[in-house]
């Protein structure tokens, strides 16, 4: 790339509509930011809206009832928290669209991080509940009653843990500098030599960790899930079937999009893909506004999720009486 440093678009985190980009002997291209400028500070404050009602009401509602939790309830309670979390990093990347990065290198670090850890933990987590679904429900009279709080306990640190872990590039690579305007951001500062094979690579960790993998996980828990639900004859699996098909379309068409304009960002930097303005300007607006629908996913799972767990005691119940018939 003939540039100085990489102030391109991978993510909401790392966008800034004011650049210019330099390619081989290509003039500047046009910045993308006019719609951009406009749209994500609006969706993004949306979204973190959303999120801090709906994930905060579930919160309260787990907390008034935290002496009669079932193993269900420790995901739930993470996966709100989580959702909450990420929302509430929303603001300030809303406010560096409108006004440039005000609040300093250390908070840039952060709330980098931050929004990194609670991405990957939240996604991480929804395979968590579908996999404890699937042991309660597929395997419900063996492993029902051998499950123990302790290891949901051990599973969300490991989930914790593991999205720590993932952020490191947040910490190592975020800095606050001024561009071409007058305004500083907080971006992703790697070397220009190094810059196409660091994004490829960190590209490829969130394609795989915070979908391809979750996705096939929850296809295979939620089908044997479906599958012995079909067998069923109470009333309730009905319901409970369509609550499945509800949840994987969710978290497919919520982060499919994204995913998808990932992929291409990434083959075009692999060189399998044709680089110019007008096709770079148009993936950078379908990042983010992609990457948008899928942080809208955390004003979904509250809806979803805690619905699912308030009715799967009952439907355990239900299913545990009729496979011992």
């Amino acid at each position: 790339m003939g540039i100085t440093e990489d102030y391109e678009n991978t993510a909401i985190t790392d966008f800034y509509p004011d650049y210019t980009t330099t390619i081989l002997d290509v003039s500047p291209c046009e910045p993308a930011g006019t719609f951009l400028g406009y749209f994500l500070p609006a969706a993004l404050t949306i979204v973190f809206l959303l999120d801090l009602i709906g994930n905060g009401f579930v919160l309260m509602i787990l907390m008034s009832r935290r002496t009669s939790w079932q193993l269900a309830d420790h995901y739930l309670f993470q996966l709100a928290m989580s959702d909450l979390l990420l929302g509430l990093t929303l603001p300030f990347w809303a406010v560096q669209y409108s006004y440039g990065w005000l609040f300093g290198q250390i908070p840039c670090k952060i709330l980098g991080a931050l929004f990194t850890i609670n991405m990957y933990s939240s996604i991480l987590l929804l395979v968590c509940i579908s996999m404890s679904r699937y042991f309660s429900i597929v395997h419900a009279v063996g492993l029902h009653k051998k499950q123990r709080p302790v290891h949901t306990i051990m599973i969300c640190i490991f989930v914790w843990g593991l999205s720590f872990l993932l952020s490191w590039h947040d910490l190592y690579f975020r800095e606050v500098d001024q561009l071409i305007s007058d305004k500083k951001i907080c971006f992703y500062k790697f070397d220009p030599e190094k810059s196409d094979s660091l994004r490829i690579a960190l590209q490829f960790t969130e394609l795989t960790i915070a979908f391809i993998v979750p996705l096939i996980l929850m296809l295979f828990f939620y089908i044997r899930i479906f599958c012995t639900l079909q067998g069923s004859k109470l009333n309730h699996s009905r319901r409970s079937q369509l609550v499945i098909v509800v949840l994987l379309l969710v978290f497919f068409f919520c982060m499919a999009p994204y995913k998808s304009f990932q992929l291409i960002d990434t083959l075009q930097r692999m060189g399998y893909i044709a680089r110019d303005c007008h096709f770079e300007k148009m993936l950078d607006v379908s990042l983010a506004v992609t990457e948008t629908l899928g942080l809208s996913h955390v004003c979904f799972n509250p809806i979803i999720y805690a619905f699912v767990g308030i009715t799967q005691q009952m439907m355990e119940y239900l299913l545990i009486s009729t496979l011992k018939l």
